[in-house]
């Protein structure tokens, strides 16, 4: 192949595919797990994975929240307590982070792992030493 050629294609190519994570690689990387995500401004929140797909959320220093997760095509849906309409993502495995984009209304921004940590998820509310 001509190298003018070649270089015009490798321009055109996607230097990396990305590839989202099956709802089982997201539970095998999540359950049990507490994990902190920030954006790019800082502290997003925090999810506790329990089992049977099931999630325990709180944004910093605010209520735990309630919910379960289930795969939808190739995002993983959300559906929480206080909100039945699915908070729908993409999430990818870099350097053993999960970083997700929110694919919901307003969409593309991304969160990153920033710690995963032991224990209880610490509540504001009355679920404090849950």
């Amino acid at each position: 192949m001509r190298p003018l050629i070649a270089a015009l294609i490798l321009a055109t190519t996607p230097a990396l595919a990305e590839t989202p994570m099956t709802g089982a690689e997201f539970e095998a990387n999540t359950t049990g797990e507490i994990i902190t995500y920030d954006y790019g401004n800082g502290l997003f929140g925090t999810e506790e994975y329990l089992q049977g797909r099931k999630v325990r959320w709180a944004f910093d220093g605010d209520l735990c929240i309630y919910g379960e997760w289930y795969q939808q095509g190739d995002e993983i849906c959300f559906a929480y307590e206080n909100d039945l309409t699915p908070a729908c993502w993409l999430y990818f495995l870099e350097d053993g982070r999960i970083r997700g984009r929110y694919m919901g209304e307003g969409g593309g921004w991304e969160i990153l792992e920033s710690s995963r940590d032991g224990g209880p998820l610490p509540c504001a509310g009355p679920d404090v030493g849950v």
